[in-house]
């Protein structure tokens, strides 16, 4: 048999080789649950603070003036928003769809600084709004009680009542049972 001129081809990513690699599309740069919780911590705070810093805040005209604002109206929060998110306050509270009313205002900043340096304004609204979304659509109700049904050494068949024998009282206990190996069949 002849040998070949060419060496065979060496493929150097099989098709499943990353298996945690995301579909299409960039990659994201935060975790949207981070976001989401810094945009719940920052709505709380600007729904706090937002009657004194309001005023001042509206009528900056640049980073200085965003700055002062903070220092003289939301001392206590100042060094979580400002000299790092002045520009990005001012961006914002110059944009077209910047709320009249003073509880929307709040909320629209903070859901817009929530995502900030990594995500840009918009998108940190879009992912707060996805994130609202699933929260409001979750179930109001919880399990309040899990039953099991029973075979006791008492005697009692039937379905158990807070993990216990509903005739003796005796409690449920898997995980003796689990280590052992013995008891479940």
């Amino acid at each position: 048999m002849p040998e070949r001129k060419k060496p065979p081809k060496v493929t150097k990513k099989t098709v499943d080789a990353i298996p945690g690699k995301r579909g299409r599309g960039r990659p994201r740069l935060c975790r949207y649950s981070e976001i989401l919780g810094r945009a719940q911590n920052y709505r709380r705070i600007f729904t706090e603070i937002w009657g004194r810093l309001s005023g001042a805040l509206l009528t900056a005209g640049n980073e200085q003036e965003v700055t002062e604002a903070f220092r003289s109206k939301a001392q206590p929060y100042t060094n979580e928003f400002v000299p790092r998110l002045a520009g990005d306050i001012l961006a914002v509270l110059r944009e077209k769809k910047f709320p009249r009313k003073p509880r929307a205002q709040a909320k629209f900043l903070a859901n817009s600084l929530a995502g900030r340096p990594n995500v840009e304004a918009r998108t940190s609204r879009d992912i707060c709004a996805i994130g609202l979304a699933k929260e409001k659509a979750r179930s109001p109700h919880k399990i309040l009680r899990k039953e099991f049904y029973v075979e006791c050494s008492c005697g009692f068949k039937g379905p158990a009542l807070d993990n216990a024998c509903r005739k003796c009282g005796a409690e449920i206990s898997l995980l003796p049972e689990l280590l052992s190996g013995f008891g479940l069949l």
